[in-house]
């Protein structure tokens, strides 16, 4: 054993790092190296793209173009900032660029553990997918809604309700029917809908009587 320092050294710490037994998750479904850049952007079974595709779809409802994505700017999101011509910022554009990327982002990891946990590598269904990321986003939006309860928050926590106009607008469902001022409205969603059996699968609701 040898001393380094005040601590305790075994020979087995100071042998090259080749001759340690390393442990690599291998993606079952892909075969490759399970490493956080592979489920966030390119794993098929933790249902990314299906996930990115729809909050890029949300994104151009409201502006032109959807900025490219990697490791990178995922996770380092809430650096983002966007600003009009004039150089001004933009403060509704880059709040809903970070709620946009970090509730995909942290929707996708848990659909992958649950495929990997619950499902036994079984990829979820497409439709599950879906409805999984409305659901979390659609949750958001009605969070940034019930915050800018100035009585109930205060002015240190609450939202500015214009805050929450700027982030949400041009991205709502059936906008056109709503007011300018929709924050006290209930029941506001993000103008995706969520995917439902086709009538022809669904169970009938009759029952028959036993005889």
């Amino acid at each position: 054993m040898l001393i380094q320092g005040q601590h305790a050294v075994s020979r087995s710490d100071c042998e090259p790092v080749e001759s340690k037994q390393s442990f690599v998750n291998i993606c079952a479904t892909c075969g490759v190296t399970e490493d956080l850049d592979h489920i966030l952007t390119k794993c098929s079974r933790s249902g990314q793209d299906i996930i990115w595709a729809l909050a890029e779809k949300l994104w151009l409802q409201k502006h032109s173009v959807w900025p490219e994505l990697s490791l990178g700017s995922i996770l380092g999101c809430g650096l983002a900032r966007f600003y009009d011509q004039r150089g001004r910022n933009l403060d509704g554009t880059t709040r809903l660029f970070h709620i946009l990327i970090s509730e995909s982002a942290f929707t996708i990891w848990k659909i992958r553990n649950e495929c990997v946990i619950q499902r036994q590598g079984d990829p979820l269904p497409e439709k599950a997918i879906h409805n999984k990321w409305l659901h979390n986003i659609n949750q958001r939006l009605e969070f940034d809604r019930l915050l800018t309860n100035h009585a109930k928050y205060g002015k240190q926590y609450a939202l500015k309700p214009s805050l929450v106009l700027q982030t949400w607008n041009s991205t709502l469902l059936d906008e056109d029917k709503l007011p300018d001022d929709w924050i006290k409205l209930p029941r506001v969603l993000v103008g995706i809908k969520p995917q439902t059996d086709p009538p022809s699968s669904r169970p009938s609701g009759r029952r028959g009587r036993n005889r």
